[in-house]
């Protein structure tokens, strides 16, 4: 009889260990916590979108000026469309996904004049453009 106690009390105690595991915080899986992310990414661009103060010049907006404060806004603000048919240079995050063709075609006359007002180089930046954004 002792020993079935003690086996019972290991297992009870092997379970509570699995248990304190794999609902500890952080036990998530890489990819649950990536689709965590993009969810809560998305909650605070849908709000602040709602309210006027994300405004991004990308396809899909960037998660720079969420994260970066003060900068290209306050806060989780995003001012970069403004900026960018201003002249002035977007966020980083946001001359990356232009170079690579990921910007709001519609916005193309104005991506190297605003990127090359923080990068120079404006002929250059120019021809990259042309390339990424073949005329609509």
């Amino acid at each position: 009889m002792k020993q079935k106690g003690g086996y019972l009390i290991t297992a009870v105690f092997l379970v509570a260990i699995l248990i304190a595991i794999f609902t500890a915080p952080g036990s998530a899986s890489v990819t649950e916590q990536r689709e965590e992310f993009i969810g809560l990414k998305t909650s605070i661009q849908g709000t602040m979108l709602s309210n006027g103060m994300y405004r991004c010049c990308l396809e899909k907006p960037c998660t720079y000026c969420i994260e970066k404060s003060p900068g290209h806004g306050e806060g989780a603000e995003c001012s970069c469309l403004e900026d960018l048919v201003n002249g002035v240079h977007p966020c980083g995050e946001c001359i990356g996904e232009i170079l690579e063709g990921h910007g709001n075609p519609y916005l193309k006359e104005y991506f190297a004049e605003a990127i090359a007002e923080k990068t120079g180089e404006l002929e250059a930046i120019e021809r990259i453009i042309e390339e990424k954004y073949p005329s609509l």
